[in-house]
């Protein structure tokens, strides 16, 4: 569970307002780690249940958000946003094939720590070929034994659980 927005928007202006324009990071927000990521809005998508966005963010990466239709949320093409994803939305898969959904966010990754907190295992994870590291709660789903670092992961989110909470002309 997500805590409220009002939260995020605190505690990201916050990082944001730094002279240093930082593009990713993780927070803890009341117990829950979350992880953030800038990015330009690239496309957006309306279909019979869903609708969405594709968020261009880094070099190489394209991230789906999905929401309901009816909810109100307006974005433009060529907007920059901040994307939100919770780290227990962050699911590992040993190796480097893929299992699940093809509509769901799906990078290689690399184990780079393992932390041992109150929620349990923590893994941060290195995103192939890029600057970006995502933290994420729980066990790597398909392994024989707990992860260790360098361990080559499927980073797998799925597209309704990222949250777009700050949107604008004002960011990076």
């Amino acid at each position: 569970m997500i805590p409220p927005k009002t939260l995020w928007r605190d505690k990201l202006t916050e990082i944001l307002a730094d002279e240093v324009p930082i593009k990713q990071g993780s927070i803890t927000v009341d117990g829950t780690i979350i992880n953030w990521i800038a990015g330009v809005v690239q496309s957006q998508y309306v279909g019979l249940v869903r609708e969405g966005v594709r968020i261009k963010v880094l070099d190489r990466i394209d991230l789906r958000v999905r929401w309901p239709i009816g909810e109100p949320r307006h974005f433009a093409d060529g907007q920059q946003a901040i994307a939100v994803i919770p780290a227990e939305a962050v699911k590992l898969e040993a190796g480097m094939f893929r299992r699940s959904k093809q509509r769901w966010n799906r990078w290689i990754g690399r184990i780079v720590l393992i932390e041992h907190l109150d929620p349990g295992l923590v893994y941060t994870v290195k995103v192939h070929r890029e600057e970006w590291t995502l933290k994420s709660l729980g066990p790597v789903l398909g392994a024989q034994q707990p992860g260790k670092p360098w361990d080559v992961v499927n980073v797998v989110v799925d597209p309704q659980s990222v949250e777009v909470p700050i949107a604008g002309p004002y960011l990076m």
